[in-house]
């Protein structure tokens, strides 16, 4: 008995099982043995959902059914051998790719004590699909995955473990409390308004009803004012218990201005009234007298030591060409001998727990090239994107001038667009220098990099291929871009902003700044003010300048910086690569020629 659609609707039912997704997840579990498979869930008969309900079919997913035979569904009281224990066999002669629903011929009721729904295959032969043929999802779920693989010493008895998630199977239930109309509301991500204006509010929805949601209906309040919307969906949302779904709402800016709570409630689903209790959430939002520009900072964390770090610098430079005047990059390097660690403060703070990674405005971690998905393609724009369409509470400037070879004036200037009786917010500043590099032949300045090799061919796009197509694993004439050589405390500096907040009344704050050994060259310094919400710990928006010179200023270069090559030959008189091994004829910047040998 098989029904091989993607999904089984049946009025008054609900698909309820440790995995919430509506499409197979891809993520697998094996043995790597051609052998006898059998797993199991177990459904607690006290369970808030499942209690009390019938289960009326089962859906089985697969990655690949090309080596799986003598597929059999089971359920039973017990995972004791006894026959006695199971309550009903069902043979599955033709199973498919996807999802597998297998409807029962009576529905089976949960009994108060639970009962164990399973399936036992065969591995015939193994390939790269069938040496993990088990479909799990993530939640750790005790009774989400018990497990009896014969052939394996391990799993020789029934293996109960949440070490490695839970069957991605489903059952599709009637009956008990399960109500038609149910969303929960997993969370709002809210913009800062502009008062009176139309706007968007990101909602996380989560569906808990036996009918697939087509629309929502709610309400929002910005303290004592309350408004009302609707939202239909592009596509309904299956009625599959805890799948996510999300919606950009319609909203309209408050009448006051300022710092306030939005409580957001879904009142409704699909035109009558919600029966979820978790159908509400708040957050505080910045009501705005007028739009603001805002810039958003990625804050890198990387190091000449980090093979992976490359693409770091190749989502920069895309983010730079994509966002010239919307993004700000700081690099910050730290740890293992990195020549341009010198603020290890700086690491700490923000708190980096790989490399690379980066924050947007200090949000969650992410990578600066990959984004949150790593395929081998460019995602971070989504990350940036996300940050950079949260309003700013103020516009920002920033004017910095060199008044001694060392020492870099800034001052900033902050107009906030809603009045406050006190600033809750902060400045920072951070100097950041390009094109920094290291003396030829010092290893500590050299790049490490991972993608020469083939297992990191999958990054395909173009602005990576200078890194995959590299000559060994190190990159030994890198100009290193945005990188910290010198701050304030980049957690804000007390007392920098303060007092009552007005509109068109301008706060200014003055700083110096100095710089450290690890600059080379001022003409390549920039100075990045940043605006810090004390009550996020966010940033709120920044700007960036190039200082001007004194008057008096002779621009110099720092002796660390060593001259370049800017040609290498072979004994033929051909072009050479850096890599070469053997003698080679460099040619400097003033023309000279000179032989190294390798």
């Amino acid at each position: 008995m098989l029904t091989t659609a993607a999904s089984a609707q049946s009025e008054g039912s609900l698909w309820w099982g440790y995995c919430h997704e509506t499409q197979v997840p891809e993520n697998y579990l094996g043995v790597s043995k051609a052998a006898t498979y059998e797993a199991a869930i177990h459904v607690d008969g006290s369970d808030d959902v499942a209690g009390g309900t019938s289960i009326k079919a089962v859906r089985l997913p697969f990655s690949s059914v090309e080596h799986i035979d003598s597929l059999t569904l089971w359920l039973a009281t017990s995972l004791d051998d006894g026959d006695g224990q199971r309550l009903l066999t069902l043979s599955i002669d033709h199973p498919v790719e996807g999802w597998n629903v297998v409807p029962l011929a009576e529905p089976v009721a949960i009994p108060a004590e639970g009962l164990y729904v399973g399936y036992t295959f065969n591995v015939t032969e193994l390939d790269g699909q069938s040496e993990r043929p088990l479909i799990m999802c993530n939640d750790l779920n005790d009774g989400g995955l018990w497990l009896r693989v014969a052939q394996v010493r391990q799993y020789r008895e029934w293996y109960n473990t949440r070490r490695y998630g839970s069957l991605a199977m489903q059952l599709l239930l009637t009956g008990g409390n399960l109500t038609a109309c149910s969303a929960s509301v997993g969370g709002i991500r809210s913009n800062n308004v502009v008062r009176m204006t139309d706007d968007r509010l990101d909602v996380m929805f989560a569906n808990n009803g036996t009918e697939p949601i087509r629309s929502l209906q709610y309400t929002y309040a910005f303290g004592d004012e309350m408004m009302t919307g609707t939202f239909d969906l592009a596509e309904p949302l299956a009625n599959v218990y805890g799948a996510q779904g999300y919606a950009a709402v319609p909203i309209v800016g408050p009448e006051a201005t300022g710092r306030m709570p939005l409580t957001f409630t879904l009142t409704g689903v699909n035109g009558r009234p919600n029966a979820d209790a978790a159908r509400q959430a708040a957050c505080d939002v910045v009501s705005l007298q007028h739009m603001t520009h805002r810039r958003t900072v990625m804050e890198e964390y990387t190091g000449t030591w980090c093979s992976a770090c490359p693409r770091g610098f190749a989502g920069i430079a895309r983010l730079k060409r994509m966002y010239p005047d919307d993004f700000i990059a700081i690099s910050v390097h730290v740890l293992n001998g990195d020549p341009m660690d010198v603020y290890y403060d700086y690491y700490y703070v923000m708190n980096a727990t790989q490399f690379p990674s980066c924050r947007f405005d200090r949000g969650d971690l992410t990578d600066p090239y990959d984004g949150d998905l790593s395929d081998g393609h460019f995602h971070a724009d989504q990350n940036f994107l996300a940050a950079n369409r949260i309003l700013a509470p103020a516009d920002i400037s920033v004017e910095a001038r060199w008044t001694t070879d060392s020492v870099c004036a800034v001052a900033a200037t902050v107009s906030f667009a809603y009045d406050a009786p006190q600033c809750d917010y902060k400045l920072a500043y951070v100097l950041i220098e390009d094109s920094l590099r290291g003396p030829e032949g010092d290893h500590a300045w050299h790049q490490m990099n991972s993608f020469s090799n083939p297992v990191m061919a999958y990054y395909v796009e173009d602005d990576m291929q200078q890194y995959v197509n590299a000559e060994g694993t190190m990159l030994d004439d890198v100009a290193y871009n945005d990188v910290v050589i010198a701050m304030s405390d980049v957690r804000g500096i007390e007392g920098s902003l303060s007092g009552e907040q007005r509109v068109g009344q301008p706060m200014k704050h003055d700083y110096e700044l100095r710089l450290t050994p690890v600059s080379q060259n001022r003409r390549n310094v920039h100075v990045v003010a940043l605006l810090i919400d004390a009550t996020t710990k966010r940033i709120a928006n920044a700007a960036v300048c190039t200082p001007a010179p004194d008057a008096a200023a002779v621009w110099s270069v720092a002796a660390s910086q060593q001259p370049r090559t800017v040609a290498r030959y072979n004994l033929q008189g051909l072009p050479a690569s850096a890599a070469q091994r053997g003698l080679t004829i460099e040619q400097r910047p003033d023309g000279s020629f000179r032989k190294v040998i390798r």
